[in-house]
């Protein structure tokens, strides 16, 4: 008989979501097979058997798990499993997706309730966007996660039901959207001190709050935000530089370069593929500092994330080996991104091992933006909203119209120095105002 306990599955979270068993109770699974799915403050992630048996199931879908916690034993024959469940110690809870408990009936999401699992990141999302519980419980699924709020909301034609609105002081009122930052999905960070378990708690209001006044719970995500933000600005001595670069020719060759490339290519593409190109001529930018403080850390490869915030949360996927991808495949990378971040459906390891990253501030207006540097990164790029500008003409002879864009790069004075960055910043700027240089042989 083999222990299955719960996994470190990143180093972001102290705690993860148990979404459903992928096998029955007293099912049999084949070593390395899919067991069970858990989410993650950021992400969902499948988890295999460590070995083959019949799976006896102790925990069930929608529990709060820290790691090392026992959720199933793997009985190599049926005689095994009988005389476990004849004396176990440890009491059954249930199993699978919306399973019943040892008593009977489905798995409860909520004392004397009965219908479908709602895990904690799904109780957080209802709660920001101001949804009752009971439209969640109401889907026919047996989990309801994150994504299913999200889908939820975008189907609600109607205005807000009766009941909609968080706990409060009277009166009651909607609370606010959580404004987008920066975070640590894709290198390790501080371990969260209080993580969610169900139902977050509501936040307490001061006591010399005005009545009406609204308290809401920061959702795990952004809790994972705020950690990594705390952890950089606490750690890390950051400076910052920026160029201007003329995207006039990037923006125009668009069109041509994604017919050649098969997909969108705009102006993140091309600073990501510019990016990726620099990692032979400005390595120090893509490494890390040593875990005693002294040198730094060079892995091979440009491992670049790029920052998403569609409306299901914060994101930083990674491009992993960008150096080594073609135009082409960077931009049919992003797009794919560019879907998961709308559902807010990644995989941890899509979530892990930057060595730099690329910040989008490209919203109409964003003349500048100061990124976040990770902490285990040495650098992370901005790129702002490209701008209209009237210039000279090289010859002095009149005027014309172009587009500029700043770019630029907080960076941890630790490892680098303004000269290095600098290079960087050049070596990209060069690149974008020669865009055709970035599409290879797929010109």
């Amino acid at each position: 008989m083999t222990e299955y306990r719960m996994p470190k599955v990143n180093t972001n979270d102290a705690s993860y979501t148990l979404l459903g068993w992928l096998v029955p109770d007293g099912g049999k699974v084949a070593e390395g097979e899919p067991l069970l799915e858990v989410e993650t403050s950021k992400a969902v992630e499948e988890l295999a058997a460590p070995c083959g048996g019949l799976a006896e199931l102790l925990v069930p879908a929608g529990r709060e798990c820290a790691p090392g916690t026992l959720l199933a034993r793997l009985h190599p024959d049926a005689a095994s499993l009988d005389a476990a469940r004849r004396g176990a110690p440890v009491e059954r809870e249930g199993a699978g997706p919306g399973a019943a408990p040892a008593g009977g009936g489905p798995a409860p999401t909520s004392p004397g309730s009965t219908g479908p699992v709602l895990t904690g990141p799904a109780r957080a999302r209802l709660a920001e966007l101001g949804i009752p519980e009971a439209e969640a419980l109401a889907l026919d699924v047996p989990v309801v996660r994150r994504a299913e709020v999200d889908r939820l909301a975008a189907t609600r034609t109607a205005g807000p039901a009766t009941g909609d609105t968080p706990q409060t002081d009277p009166p009651q009122d909607k609370p606010p959207h959580s404004a987008p930052t920066q975070d640590n999905s894709v290198q390790g960070g501080p371990t969260h001190g209080n993580p969610a378990h169900g139902n977050p708690a509501r936040s307490t209001p001061a006591q010399d709050d005005p009545p009406g006044t609204v308290t809401t719970p920061l959702t795990r995500n952004q809790r994972a935000v705020a950690a990594t933000v705390t952890a950089s600005h606490r750690e890390v001595p950051a400076a910052f530089t920026a160029v201007e670069v003329d995207v006039t020719e990037a923006l125009a060759a668009g069109r041509d370069l994604a017919a050649a490339a098969g997909t969108l290519v705009g102006l993140a593409e091309l600073t990501l593929a510019a990016l990726a190109t620099r990692r032979e001529s400005d390595p120090a930018c893509f490494a890390s500092l040593t875990a005693d403080g002294t040198g730094s850390r060079l892995l091979p490869g440009a491992h670049i994330g790029v920052t998403f915030d569609l409306g299901a949360g914060l994101f930083v996927p990674v491009l992993h080996d960008a150096d080594r991808s073609t135009l082409g495949e960077l931009s049919r990378a992003l797009m794919r991104y560019r879907m998961a971040a709308l559902r807010g459906a990644f995989r941890d390891r899509e979530l892990q091992g930057a060595n730099i990253t690329l910040t989008l501030h490209t919203d109409p207006g964003v003349a500048l933006a100061l990124p976040v540097v990770f902490p285990g990164q040495a650098c992370a790029l901005s790129l702002a909203a490209p701008r209209t500008a009237v210039l000279p003409d090289p010859d002095g002879t009149g005027f014309r119209v172009r587009s500029l864009v700043h770019l630029g790069a907080a960076f941890d004075h630790r490892l680098l120095n303004g000269r290095q960055v600098v290079a960087l910043l050049t070596g990209v700027k060069a690149l974008l105002e020669a865009p055709r240089r970035l599409a290879g042989e797929e010109l």
